[in-house]
């Protein structure tokens, strides 16, 4: 009998194109996953909230609704292979939804502080809130001052006579627990994916290689976390972890450099 031929499978997503060009002779290309990996790793490790990776998202939401089609075309006879798909569908999915939520985390928790600093944003600077962020953020504010004006001003006379600046909490002062603002203070291990720019640490050049890991604090590290105009996203030196690499013990807080 005659067989029907099938084109060869799709690869899993794990192994997909590989969107990231190395942007050095030192520097390794990486796919999709790889680079959401890092970005969801760093944003759940770094005390701040980093700059949404909008292009990345949209590109690994494409991939998954491929590879999800893929699937699809498997007949019977493929039913290992769907479920090496489907698997690391699965994984995929989980990174990505973890890497949103810890964002909306972050944006609920120091609202107030996100939206000053996107009014203060440069218009040439990497956007920091994706438009779904951005509506997200304003629709909780909006919901927030509401909640204060009943619960607070409502209930005292003459509170309309306050100062409006007193009354919003967009105005709340530094040191209101209204105002909560990241601690770049935090400590976080850091692994070195390529070789780092050195930088100062309490008088001290420090200068990461490959493969290093160190306990720092967040600031020293952050501008090889955070993109630049001249590093594409996720292009940068280093990668937290959440363990230590020697005893395992898990750690607060930790950042990947890229």
């Amino acid at each position: 009998p005659s067989r029907t031929h099938r084109p060869p499978p799709a690869l899993p997503l794990s192994f997909c194109r590989v969107m990231a060009e190395p942007s050095s002779s030192d520097d390794v290309a990486l796919t999709d996953i790889e680079l959401l990996q890092a970005a969801w790793i760093n944003e759940l490790r770094a005390p701040e909230l980093l700059p949404h990776e909008h292009e990345l998202v949209l590109r690994v939401k494409e991939q998954v609704a491929e590879q999800e089609a893929r699937v699809e075309e498997l007949d019977e006879r493929d039913s290992l292979l769907r479920s090496l798909y489907e698997m690391d569908n699965e994984r995929t999915n989980y990174q990505l939804r973890s890497y949103l939520r810890t964002r909306l985390e972050k944006l609920t928790k120091m609202a107030i502080f996100i939206a000053r600093r996107q009014g203060e944003a440069d218009a040439e600077a990497r956007p920091l809130l994706s438009r779904p962020e951005q509506n997200f953020l304003g629709k909780y504010l909006a919901l927030y001052q509401d909640h204060i004006d009943a619960e607070a001003w409502s209930s005292l006379q003459h509170a309309e006579q306050l100062p409006e600046q007193l009354r919003q909490i967009a105005t709340a002062a530094a040191g209101n627990p209204l105002n909560v603002t990241p601690d770049l203070s935090a400590h976080v291990f850091c692994t070195a994916r390529r070789a780092c720019e050195r930088f100062t640490f309490h008088d001290e050049v420090v200068e990461l290689q490959p493969g290093d890991t160190v306990l720092l604090p967040y600031e020293p590290i952050r501008h090889l976390v955070l993109p630049t105009a001249s590093a594409p996203p996720l292009s940068r030196s280093l990668v937290a972890s959440d363990r230590c690499s020697q005893c395992g013990q898990v750690l607060d807080g930790s950042v990947q450099l890229t």
